[in-house]
């Protein structure tokens, strides 16, 4: 059986971030691990009509490990999540792209279809968008441009040693 860590990619306005996440994302996913470092989102400004200015992005984890053919349940959550948390306007107030590691890679499901994405069934596609290897994340290259800049290495390592270490506490099966 094979299992993976849960992470986000997270995109907000900075300063509304802290109180949604605690408890929203929590109540959805199970007890935050990491936090990581939040950067400007500033490589396009597809979200801003939406969403509004000053966006930033961060890469969280959950504690325990999934397996990963359960990821679209995950995703669905997400959307789900992001459609009770509405602006003035009726837009979202944060971006949630769930996604999966494992030692080799990260991947994000996505309900829109794409060159490079492989359909998983029930309107989602995987999205492989960082490869680990020889200790470096390392963006495919069809990954978004801030994926490709990769502000989000530190704390992705930082993550993947805590999906280890949840791997050598599983029990084994016999």
């Amino acid at each position: 059986m094979e299992f993976a860590k849960l992470i986000a990619f997270v995109i907000a306005p900075q300063i509304s971030f802290e109180e949604i996440w605690v408890n929203k994302l929590s109540s959805y996913f199970g007890n935050l691990e990491h936090k990581g470092t939040f950067f400007p989102f500033n490589k396009t400004s597809y979200y801003q009509p939406e969403m509004g200015d000053n966006l930033h992005r961060c890469v969280i984890s959950f504690e325990g490990l999934i397996e990963p053919e359960n990821i679209g349940t995950y995703k669905n959550k997400a959307i789900e999540l992001e459609n009770t948390l509405k602006n003035e306007n009726g837009g979202r107030i944060l971006n949630i792209d769930i996604g999966y590691m494992d030692f080799d890679k990260i991947v994000l499901p996505s309900t829109k279809r794409g060159p490079f994405k492989l359909y998983a069934g029930g309107g989602l596609w995987l999205d492989m968008v960082l490869t680990y290897s020889k200790g470096d994340f390392t963006p495919t290259a069809w990954a978004f441009a801030d994926f490709k800049d990769n502000p989000y290495k530190k704390d992705l390592i930082l993550i993947r040693e805590k999906y280890k270490r949840g791997l050598v506490i599983l029990p084994s099966c016999s």
